[in-house]
């Protein structure tokens, strides 16, 4: 954990996948991030690979450097808990749909009123301004709607979902930089704000940042798509032995690559007449290196000639290939740690390298109400309150007995 963001106060009513991974990174950057969940637990735990229920390998991705606190938010006195935690937080984060939150009393102005310099940020699926507001949405669905999984298949000739959630950890990176920004001006002016990241915005943002093309101009200049990465060809080329990704980018790189695999025809021809034909033939260009030229020779040699000419390149490598990847290995991407209640775990740590920041040992990633009874006493709660609390049903607490055998032995 490394202390950037020491005394800052998260509040994360999140679920899945897109606030808990931003207020995650908040975490690793020394932020006390409390992960307010409902009696169940967020759904996402009981996603994917567990070593037993609520803690998948999934769930545990996104939630580490946090506190788990576990309350039935529908229940009065529960909310008060909740609204005393409130009352002293710097950020305040959610991804539920903005008519749910604000049906628990816990939408932006009820936050305001307990708190005026909350800095408050809805990441939903559709801006409230539009006919989309309350339609539900997550990853696949906005996928679809942004036009990515239509641009994503222009190879395959159909819509394609990339198989990871790209929307929702893209959107996930916009609403950290949100809630830094607007955690900034907090602290200049000791005021809060309310901020909105909407996941189809957001997505559609990012689809047409380059395609938007001809339509930057008013009127259009020509159509929507930026022809060198929409081409078809633009894939991992086959070789001899394999696949390989080229960098043949630049107009000089395409002079020294057709010249040195002796395609003079192409560098001579209307292809490659100046930079801008380049430019606007680049799809055939891509076509004539993966199907003529790349399948010629192995992917060593092919990154033997990329080297000596200075072009970037790089083989395709496969998951599996990942852990042992020699860089990856250098720099200690990968990491295992104890975690108290699921033994022995592997994980890939935050993606960052600091000096001159202090730098703290990583929370684990909590069980659900893990920390439930800490942060009811720091917000003034008496043990006989949580006790009464306790016996109503409507928090949930985690104790040394909730652990494997195991895990009770080792810890």
């Amino acid at each position: 954990m490394m202390k950037f963001l020491d005394g800052v106060k998260v509040v994360e009513i999140g679920h899945i996948l897109m606030a808990p991974y931003a207020t995650q990174f908040l975490g690793d950057f020394g932020a006390d991030v409390v992960k307010v969940e409902s009696l169940e637990g967020d759904y996402y735990r009981n996603l994917g690979l567990g070593r037993k229920r609520g803690m998948t390998a999934q769930w545990m991705s996104v939630n580490r450097n946090k506190r788990s606190i576990s309350l039935d938010l529908k229940d009065p006195e529960a909310r008060e808990t909740l609204n005393a935690l409130l009352k002293d937080a710097d950020i305040v984060v959610h991804n539920m749909r903005v008519k749910a939150i604000e049906r628990l009393g816990l939408g932006y102005e009820a936050v305001k009123a307990l708190n005026p310099k909350v800095v408050y940020c809805a990441a939903i699926g559709f801006g409230q301004d539009g006919p989309y507001a309350d339609f539900p949405a997550f990853d696949d669905i906005i996928q679809a709607y942004s036009g990515l999984a239509a641009v994503n298949g222009v190879g395959s000739g159909k819509p394609t979902f990339l198989p990871i959630a790209i929307a929702d950890k893209v959107v996930a990176l916009m609403l950290g930089q949100a809630m830094l920004a607007g955690l900034h001006r907090q602290r200049a002016t000791g005021k809060g704000c309310y901020i909105e990241t909407p996941m189809f915005e957001a997505a559609v943002t990012v689809v047409l940042n380059q395609h938007l093309n001809g339509h930057t101009f008013v009127p259009p200049e020509a159509g929507l798509g930026y022809k060198r990465v929409m081409s078809p060809y633009r894939q991992p080329a086959p070789t001899q032995d394999g696949y390989i990704v080229h960098g043949v980018y630049k107009y000089e790189h395409w002079q020294r690559f057709l010249a040195e695999t002796g395609r003079q025809d192409v560098l001579d021809g209307p292809l490659m007449a100046d930079q801008h034909a380049m430019a606007n033939n680049i799809a055939g260009l891509y076509e004539i290196a993966s199907n003529e030229i790349l399948p010629t020779r192995t992917t060593a040699e092919w990154r033997e000639l990329f080297d000596r000419l200075d072009i970037p390149c790089a083989p395709v490598l496969q998951m599996e290939d990942l852990e042992q990847d020699p860089h990856l290995k250098a720099v200690k991407l990968f990491e295992e740690y104890d975690h108290p209640s699921q033994g022995r775990l592997r994980r890939t740590r935050a993606p960052f390298s600091v000096r001159d920041v202090d730098v703290g040992s990583d929370r684990h990633p909590p069980e659900i109400g893990e920390h439930t009874l800490e942060v009811l006493r720091e917000v003034g709660l008496s043990d006989d309150q949580i006790a009464m609390l306790q016996a109503r049903g409507v928090v949930r607490t985690f104790s040394d007995e909730d652990k494997p055998a195991a895990a009770r032995k080792a810890g």
